[in-house]
């Protein structure tokens, strides 16, 4: 062991030993696996290394993957759970129509039928091509604009049903930027070397996926395409601007939208959709009023070829493998670095998840989910709140009156474990075992009407937006609540057997990061009914934005390849959260497990402080390819695994004192540019 931990790790059990009621604790599993610890680096110079090195070089990337860690390995279990599940209700008959396991079963059945798949071709494409061609004019797309959304097809603006922001109470129609194929508008817009590859590879894969499916002069058309996404992405929103919620809650009267672009015919887009309202939400105005003009300088050629380059990239999943390799060549190996496309039953599970996630999620519950779980977790949150009150009422930079607020909101803050307390009625659903894309077109179909029918009803708070059995948590500003599916309450997040540190340090790390998300740069400006409000003073506004102003300029100088830098902006709110998050497990453990007891006996040499912060590096371990980085630093409001690790960590005095860092180690930030918010 590295000398200043054993160092660390023997002064606390000096201290305990002077205390004579210490009885000596039993023996327990420490839930970290030694041989991922690379032993020849410093903790203090860099941690990520020191606590995930050996598992990064025992763990190489699988050709399947752009990113292996620890995280994936879960999802890989997980996914192995649930195609044992799969196959077992596709092989079972006599199943009751509507059921989740015969609307999973039988999608499972007809994604997995590739000999049917191929025997189709690209004849279920030719109705949607009928319609796009019966376009004479502009106008004509305009007016069909409706017709396209219904049919899953996405166009130059979305639209949908959401909780409204500033009433959480009630639902509200939304109009937002959109109609990319490549992930954001920067792609678009960089003129370096590998934006240009990217750009070409891209115009390359519209030209082959148009060319299969039968379209003329396919070369030709995807430059236009190309280009009309270009001067789409030139007028879109930034992902930097839309992360700050003002910027997006622009609410209009359903004349003012029209009246934003009226060649598109808006008024009639709405009426196609059946949605009746006096005013909604207009995400970007001026890119609502730019697109028009955009559109109006197309020709319906180009319109028509954009339409249908969107359609088969949407579908692209439900058709042979021809374009699923097309797909699987841009977008996984291009953009993300993956060498090998995953196998189809992989491929099927991530179509069924994004669509039928919640009636998987049941079956997962059902078999696999113990309750004890759920019971550990609650206490753990309540420990994490109870964490949060003290820090909150000994914060020296906040207010009293805004301190009072903000625990009113902590206080009013819902969680949810596990799975919904009520699962969806999905019986009009129509899901058959034998045509994979009438599926996929049903499914699309009925997740858009089903959004469109909430306008005008109570928000449900009942509603879940993840499947139970996905490895992930979310928190929800709207609600006010935060959410642990199923999925994630397992090694090495949660070992119900493991050491209760390490759990602080990974599931409890997880848990303080969603509370803190209520506390974000976006997220502090939700109050504690869900609206956006502004509860702070203008002093104390001034103060936060002082130290997050310290956490951008922190994480933009991270560079995860050369000349790329991580995005301290886009990332602020992960940022503050990891930190938050990272504190509150260590501080929660503390009053938990410390406060009045007995010192908790190191295990394996570890102290309880060290082992906090080694559970939450468990959690980020992994590799990622170069493409990978790439495009997260782009893409990602989160940052790359090392500084998930490391950011927080070098600004915690906690971690200092547990592995005996000193001023001037990588691992300890001058108190000058140290970062403490919550």
């Amino acid at each position: 062991m590295n000398k200043r931990v054993l160092v660390a790790a023997m002064s606390v059990v000096v201290v305990a030993c002077q205390q004579p009621e210490v009885v000596e604790e039993t023996p327990k599993k420490l839930g970290f696996n030694l041989a991922d610890l690379d032993t020849t680096v410093d903790p203090c110079d860099d941690f990520y290394q020191y606590v995930a090195g050996g598992w990064m070089k025992n763990n190489p990337i699988p050709g399947t993957e752009s990113r292996w860690g620890n995280f994936n390995i879960l999802v890989e279990e997980n996914n192995a759970k649930v195609r044992g599940l799969l196959d077992s209700v596709s092989a079972a008959g006599d199943l009751k129509k509507g059921e989740y396991d015969q609307l999973v079963g039988d999608f499972y059945t007809s994604a997995m039928d590739s000999a049917a798949v191929e025997a189709k071709g690209i004849e279920p494409l030719r109705p949607f091509f009928n319609l796009i061609d019966g376009f004479n004019t502009n106008e004509d797309y305009y007016l069909s604009m409706a017709d396209l959304k219904l049919r899953g097809i996405r166009g130059p603006w979305s639209s949908g049903v959401t909780v409204d922001d500033k009433n959480s109470s009630a639902y509200i129609f939304q109009v937002s930027q959109s109609g990319l194929g490549l992930p954001d508008r920067d792609y678009y817009l960089k003129e370096d070397s590998a934006s240009q590859f990217i750009q070409q590879e891209y115009r390359k894969h519209i030209a082959e996926m148009l060319a299969l499916s039968g379209v003329q002069n396919s070369e030709e058309k995807a430059a236009k395409v190309y280009d009309l996404e270009k001067a789409i992405a030139q007028i879109q929103m930034s992902r930097v601007d839309r992360r700050v919620p003002e910027n997006v809650y622009n609410k209009m009267s359903r004349e003012q939208i029209v009246a934003l672009a009226p060649a598109l015919k808006l008024d009639a887009y709405f009426n196609g959709l059946n949605v009746k309202f006096d005013s909604a939400i207009v995400a970007q105005p001026d890119y609502m009023k730019a697109i028009g003009g955009v559109l109006n300088n197309t020709s319906i050629e180009t319109i028509k070829a954009y339409a249908k380059w969107h359609l088969v990239h949407g579908a692209s999943e439900f058709l042979p493998h021809a374009f699923v390799q097309s797909d699987f060549n841009f977008y996984n190996k291009t953009l993300s670095g993956s060498k090998e496309m995953k196998p189809r039953w992989r491929r099927s599970l991530n179509t069924i998840n994004s669509g039928l996630g919640e009636q998987l999620g049941h079956l997962f519950v059902d078999r696999y989910f113990p309750e004890s779980s759920k019971a550990a977790l609650e206490k753990m949150v309540e420990d994490l709140r109870s964490a949060y009150r003290v820090r909150i009422e000994g914060l020296e930079w906040m207010s009293d009156s805004t301190k009072e607020k903000a625990l009113t909101k902590l206080e009013a803050f819902n969680y949810k474990i596990g799975y919904p307390n009520k699962w969806k009625d999905y019986g009009d659903l129509d899901i058959t075992a034998d045509n994979l894309f009438q599926n996929g077109v049903n499914l699309s179909a009925y997740g858009i009407k089903e959004n469109l029918e909430k306008l005008g009803k109570p928000v449900d708070k009942d509603e879940w937006f993840m499947p139970a059995h996905i490895v992930n948590a979310y928190y929800s500003p709207s609600y006010n609540e935060i959410v642990f599916p199923a999925g994630i309450l397992q090694p090495p997040f949660f070992d119900p057997n493991g050491d209760d540190a390490i759990n602080y340090g990974a599931i409890g790390g997880v848990i303080g990061h969603e509370f803190t998300h209520g506390f974000d740069d976006r997220g502090r400006k939700y109050n504690a009914f869900g609206n956006l409000a502004n509860w702070w003073n203008k002093l104390d506004m001034q103060r936060f934005e002082k130290r997050t102003d310290r956490m951008v300029s922190q994480y933009g100088e991270y560079q995860p390849l050369k000349e790329v830098f991580v995005n301290g902006r886009l990332t602020l709110g992960e940022n503050i959260a990891d930190l938050g998050g990272l504190t509150l497990a260590y501080y929660a453990y503390k009053m938990s497990h410390v406060d009045g007891k007995d010192e908790p006996a190191p295990i394996d040499g570890y102290t309880w402080q060290q082992r906090i912060f080694m559970g939450w590096g468990q959690v980020w371990s992994s590799n990622q390819t170069d493409e990978y980085l790439g495009n997260q630093v782009v893409t990602d409001p989160h940052s790359p695994a090392a500084y998930r690790v490391n950011g927080p960590m070098s600004n915690m005095p906690e971690f200092k004192a547990a592995w005996g860092c000193e001023d001037g180690d990588a691992m300890v930030r001058p108190d000058s540019v140290k970062v403490t918010i919550w």
